[in-house]
């Protein structure tokens, strides 16, 4: 009686095991959606980027994927389905979206390639060891020269 009563408390803490990990995937599953669907902000996401996949050579994905390149993530802002689609998202800021830590107040510059990732009007950042702030929306152009106002205080 007794080695029945403790095979069945390990068979349960087994199941317990088994049911935690599978709420844990579930939980990862859904976090990863949510934030490829940009229901997530900067910051959440940052925090869990070991979620996401690291991008290589082969990977393929859809419009919104997130990977990891070079110690940072990156939105995929087209489908990749076949190599010459697939590029480096450190080297190619064109196909890809930086997922900044919005924590960071004055995060370093870095030139847009279009509307998806045009500075919004206040946006502050860090140019040539100098604190901008965008004084228009949708800027594209480098601090200095249009659309910034440099912060001196």
């Amino acid at each position: 009686m007794t080695v029945y009563h403790r095979e069945s408390s390990v068979s349960e803490q087994h199941r317990k095991i088994q049911h935690e990990e599978a709420v844990k995937s579930a939980a990862a599953i859904t976090f990863v959606y949510l934030a490829q669907k940009e229901e997530l902000d900067g910051i959440t996401i940052v925090e869990h980027s070991d979620l996401f996949p690291l991008w290589d050579e082969n990977w393929r994905g859809k419009v919104g994927s997130i990977v990891q390149d070079d110690g940072q993530l990156y939105r995929s802002i087209h489908d990749v389905t076949n190599a010459g689609q697939n590029t480096k998202p450190s080297t190619t800021p064109a196909m890809w979206t930086l997922i900044g830590n919005p924590a960071e107040e004055w995060p370093a510059w870095m030139q847009p390639i279009g509307a998806h990732d045009a500075y919004d009007l206040g946006a502050k950042s860090t140019h040539k060891n100098k604190r901008w702030i965008s004084n228009v929306g949708g800027n594209i152009w480098e601090p200095g020269v249009y659309g910034w106002d440099e912060v001196t205080a």
